[in-house]
């Protein structure tokens, strides 16, 4: 795909873009259950456990030798011995299983949404979706770079416009403390989730030319900006809400007034576009370094499956997200970690000062503990 250079932002935009769909706008329906101090705790501790694997992946993809994506930084630094290609073979068709799945699930979320927008039939609206998300995925890295620094942008003033309406408007109790720790599982699983950019941040590292210092700000202003944006939503979803539902846009703007059910629904659409320009970016490059496939053939592999599984009713919104989150965190915590282990007997440092045994053992916990939050019943 295209590789020209990227601004800090919007590397930072790019892996914002990945979190800020589907997961961000589940959280107040979690955050309700156990209570805005306790979700504001978890969502601190989700965004340092994220923060120090990125950071590993960062030092994967800047040390691999034969690309740039997540499987060759594991085929060099992981898979071993007479298996090697089994396992390389074997990850790359597991990847894309989740892969497939994650963005089906935006195309699924934003279905409805379009079709009250602008009263389509809803595989008519899934198509709308798919073309607008694709399209600027086919013109590449800087592309996609300068469509997420503009929609983040937006998604900012539309949270911040909502914000002030739910002080205004908004007389709900906000709970503050709820012991029910199923719901403080789940909530840190979504958390997780929502602040994860497993494939976009080899995208980072080529865009922004290796540059260690701008890459370690991207990683940090990327989430820094999801952990903003959970945080509003989470407080002005609790104080206004009619209902806090699952998609928590829908209850949070029913709360405030017409006006803000437009502007809700506008802001989960071009949340979940964000996160799909992020995902199929990442798994088009993916393609195309594994299979050695063109640019556009690699695209259309990327992007196309999602769209039929969409047309053919793949799950629901909820349980395609929560099913995704636990796929990747198992990925993350049995392979990803041990990589970044052997690699640094590798030449070029790291950009963890603290990247010692326990480190990496807390990190492996703290994805296992994503795993389990994504599945639990709530």
């Amino acid at each position: 795909m295209n590789n020209k250079q990227l601004t800090t932002w919007e590397a930072a935009c790019i892996i914002t873009g990945y979190g800020v769909g589907g997961g961000v706008l589940s959280m107040p329906y979690l955050a309700n259950k156990i209570g805005f101090i306790n979700s504001l705790i978890v969502l601190v501790v989700a965004f340092a456990a994220s923060y120090v694997l990125h950071l590993m992946i960062a030092d994967l993809s800047f040390k691999t030798e034969s690309g740039d994506q997540i499987i060759a930084c594991l085929e060099q630094f992981l898979f071993k011995g007479r298996f090697k290609k089994v396992l390389t073979i074997g990850f790359f068709g597991l990847l894309l299983a989740i892969l497939f799945t994650n963005l089906t699930g935006y195309i699924t979320g934003a279905e409805e949404l379009i079709v009250s927008l602008i009263h389509v039939p809803n595989f008519v609206a899934k198509l709308i979706f798919y073309i607008i998300a694709a399209a600027v995925v086919f013109f590449g890295l800087k592309f996609v770079g300068m469509s997420e620094s503009l929609a983040v942008t937006i998604i900012f003033v539309m949270v911040g416009i909502l914000a002030v309406a739910s002080l205004v408007e908004g007389h709900n109790e906000v709970p503050m403390m709820k012991a029910d720790f199923n719901g403080i599982l789940a909530y840190y699983g979504m958390a997780m989730f929502s602040m994860s950019a497993f494939f976009s941040v080899p995208q980072a590292v080529v865009g922004l030319r290796g540059d260690r210092k701008k890459i370690k700000k991207a990683i940090f202003l990327g989430f820094l900006n999801n952990f903003v944006i959970i945080i509003v939503i989470n407080f002005c979803a609790l104080l206004a809400s009619t209902e806090v539902t699952e998609v928590g846009m829908i209850g949070w703007s029913e709360g405030i007034g017409l006006w803000a059910q437009v502007v809700g629904s506008i802001f989960i659409v071009l949340a979940m576009l964000t996160t799909y320009w992020s995902l199929s970016l990442a798994l088009a490059d993916i393609v195309q370094e594994t299979t050695k496939m063109g640019a556009r053939l690699s695209w259309l592999v990327a992007t196309l499956p999602s769209l039929i599984l969409a047309l053919i009713n793949l799950g629901n919104f909820m349980e395609i997200m929560r099913l995704a989150g636990g796929l990747i965190s198992i990925v993350i915590a049995v392979m990803i970690v041990p990589a970044f282990i052997n690699s640094k007997k590798a030449p070029g440092g790291s950009m963890l000062k603290h990247n010692g045994k326990l480190i990496c053992a807390i990190t492996i916990i703290a994805y296992i503990l994503m795993g389990i939050g994504s599945i639990v019943p709530v």
